[in-house]
């Protein structure tokens, strides 16, 4: 079957052949819907996995498993396959040809969100299904606001890429990851010479526009997808090279302080006439005795080093 990825998918469970049928064919009444049938509990789960569906209409008389357990184990598969921090819901709503309120209870502990009893005019399943996708469709929107204001939450505001508190938890988990794989890992921290002297003469908005231009230059550096750069406060810049040895960082940020300095930013009190930066490198091999913050300490002193040595450069640490 070929799936259209702008519809809703509902997943139809029957042991009868018949029924599964009728249902689907209900179902094709609506335009915005493409339905799919399991005859058993397996293919079912089989489908849920691999193409997670909007809906589930669940027959709760399966032979070859118990509905009631079909439905935890797809309550399940949600809660431990979260994206962006959110665990998916789909509705599923039983089906049973037994009115019985104690069977209607067990369901809804199980997991499902609703009863419907056989055999089920058209009128009252095509009005239920549309009630549970307009509630997907909110849980969707709701998701989507959640995922774009996570977004922006790990942006700096001006210079549009990651901010401190993106760049304090990537290094967290990049020190972590390099002490399970053995892997070095390297700091680059970066500061605009000058910048208050930039700011008085050309105006906090040119200021302003300066460290967007550095940002850019300084991203556009960086070659593969696992490095960040990150502003790491006021005219400070950091980036962040997993995998990285000290020779590879420097190189790194050689490419960094040529690109800002290819901006050719006129700066009357700049090295040379023209906004530069300077760099402090460190690398260390991550290990369970020692902290990320010895790392930017490190790297700190590079720049500081750079500053006094002039401007406009490189400065290693931790080797």
């Amino acid at each position: 079957m070929t799936f259209d990825r702008f519809k809703h998918t509902v997943l139809v469970v029957d042991p009868s052949a018949n029924n599964r049928t009728q249902l689907c064919e209900c179902l094709s009444q609506l335009p915005e819907i493409q339905a799919i049938a399991a005859g058993d509990g397996a293919q079912a789960m089989r489908l849920f996995r691999e193409r997670p569906p909007s809906l589930v209409l669940l027959d709760i008389s399966l032979h070859d498993t118990d509905s009631l357990a079909l439905a935890r184990d797809m309550r399940h598969w949600e809660c431990t396959n979260e994206q962006d921090g959110f665990a998916s819901w789909t509705p599923i709503v039983f089906l049973s040809a037994v009115m019985d309120e104690e069977v209607l209870a067990r369901g809804i502990l199980a997991g499902g969100d609703d009863f419907l009893y056989k055999p089920v005019s058209e009128i009252v399943l095509l009005a239920k299904v549309r009630s549970m996708l307009r509630i997907v469709s909110m849980q969707q929107e709701i998701h989507e606001a959640h995922r774009q204001l996570k977004e922006i939450s790990r942006l700096d505001g001006l210079t549009n890429i990651p901010n401190r508190r993106y760049f304090d938890e990537t290094l967290a988990a990049e020190w972590k990851r390099c002490i399970r794989t053995e892997s070095p890992l390297s700091i680059v921290i970066s500061d605009v010479d000058f910048f208050k002297q930039f700011n008085d003469i050309y105006s906090h908005q040119a200021g302003d526009a300066c460290l967007k231009a550095i940002a850019t230059s300084l991203n556009e550096s960086l070659f593969r997808v696992e490095d960040m750069v990150a502003r790491y406060g006021g005219e400070e810049f950091a980036a962040i090279l997993p995998g990285t040895d000290s020779d590879g960082a420097h190189a790194v940020a050689e490419r960094m302080r040529r690109s800002a300095r290819e901006l050719c930013i006129p700066h009357q009190k700049g090295v040379g006439g023209l906004v530069s930066c300077s760099f402090g490198v460190a690398t260390i091999q991550p290990s369970t005795h020692d902290t990320p913050l010895k790392l930017l300490q490190a790297a700190d002193t590079g720049l500081y080093a750079a500053k006094r040595a002039g401007r406009n450069q490189i400065k290693l640490a931790c080797r």
